[in-house]
């Protein structure tokens, strides 16, 4: 083979390798925030943590608000049934007094009074875990839809409980009807931990960066 030959060779393989570069490259830039969200299988169930760290998290309770609601079947409450909130509690703290889990029963409850729930202050009475006089949990089960609604509204409680975790925060909550113990109503979802979050969680502490590894100045 001559030296003109081998030059052209050498010039064609340059232009290849470079053109192949840029395409995994590329490749390469489209498939990282994919990879960042689904390596150690911890993405929320319906966005990725990039995505879901850009919406506030009003948002996200809403969404699940909206779960926990529909869930609700037409035999379990009647739209007259008042439903006590208790605040949501760390599952695996309950001496944790933070203002987040607060937060988060508040935007559940408000999005619940939206759809046409009546959330009730304060505890619920004796009467609301008692079934009214001459009435039994049969008459509920065997009555249709109609009769139903006459017969006196079975009061509920909402509450609920998250755990901490590396990237995010797992959530609980259910609706429980107050007179026989039975959840009615019961969803689960996450929260990522965004700067809004830590601030509302006093034991995740801010990070304030990395402690450089080599010396910065001489004494």
């Amino acid at each position: 083979m001559n030296k003109a030959a081998m030059i052209l060779m050498m010039i064609l393989t340059t232009i290849f390798a470079s053109g192949c570069g840029n395409r995994m490259w590329e490749s390469t830039k489209k498939t990282t925030s994919d990879t960042y969200d689904f390596m150690f299988d911890t993405a929320p169930t319906t966005r990725s943590y990039h995505d879901a760290t850009s919406i506030p998290i009003i948002e996200l309770n809403y969404q699940a608000a909206d779960t926990i609601y529909s869930n609700v079947g037409q035999f379990e409450l009647s739209k007259h049934s008042a439903i006590f909130v208790r605040a949501f509690t760390n599952q695996n703290d309950p001496s944790d007094n933070s203002i987040f889990g607060q937060v988060v029963t508040e935007q559940i409850a408000d999005r619940l009074v939206q759809r046409g729930v009546l959330i009730t202050d304060g505890e619920p009475g004796e009467t609301d875990s008692a079934y009214a006089k001459d009435i039994s949990q049969t008459d509920y089960r065997t009555m249709n839809s109609n009769k139903l609604s006459k017969l006196p509204p079975r009061a509920a409680m909402l509450s609920g409980t998250y755990v901490i975790g590396d990237n995010y925060i797992y959530m609980a909550a259910k609706i429980t009807r107050l007179v026989d113990k039975t959840v009615i109503s019961g969803h689960n979802w996450t929260l990522p931990i965004t700067d809004n979050i830590r601030q509302m969680l006093p034991q995740l502490k801010l990070d304030e960066g990395l402690e450089p590894s080599v010396k910065t100045k001489f004494n």
